[in-house]
């Protein structure tokens, strides 16, 4: 019987926090969604992604020799909202990745073009990070969210081979 007890306690625990996620998740999202309205950047001087189409990044990567990095979300994924929220905009992010790439967003589950793109670069986890060279070839990828800015451009260096 104690046994039974603390199941249902532990469930009534896991649908109350998975309650509050999806509340504050969602509320998040629709935060980050008019921040990125207002400007292309995610900070003051952090990370500016481009409201531009992949062929205009790639395009705009070759005229000013720089990557593409896509940033793959979805409106419903926490640690993409944190990335979006914690480590795009700090200033050394946006310094590095401003510098070497062009940087744009695409929902990966949009039901339309960006989940056509994801399924091109066999893109399934969310967030993933997809560094495109300008012709579209792919040079590396960052799976999941890196909650250390320091790690996460770590991992962007040695995509680029900027060790």
């Amino acid at each position: 019987m104690k046994i039974v007890k603390i199941i249902i306690c532990c469930f009534i625990a896991m649908v109350y926090a998975c309650g509050n996620t999806k509340s504050n998740s969602q509320n998040t999202v629709q935060a980050a969604e008019i921040a990125i309205e207002k400007k292309d950047s995610i900070g003051e001087k952090g990370t500016e992604f481009f409201n531009i189409t992949l062929e205009e990044a790639l395009a705009k990567a070759e005229a000013e020799g720089k990557y593409v990095l896509i940033n793959f979300h979805t409106k419903t994924c926490g640690p993409c909202r944190k990335m979006e929220k914690e480590i795009f905009p700090t200033p050394e992010c946006g310094e590095y990745i401003n510098n070497h790439f062009v940087p744009i967003m695409i929902d990966g589950e949009d039901g339309g073009i960006g989940q056509e793109i994801a399924k091109k670069y066999t893109i399934y986890i969310f967030p993933t990070y997809l560094v495109l060279s300008p012709n579209g070839f792919k040079e590396g990828e960052i799976l999941g969210a890196k909650f250390d800015v320091a790690i996460f451009l770590d991992m962007l260096k040695t995509i680029i081979h900027d060790v």
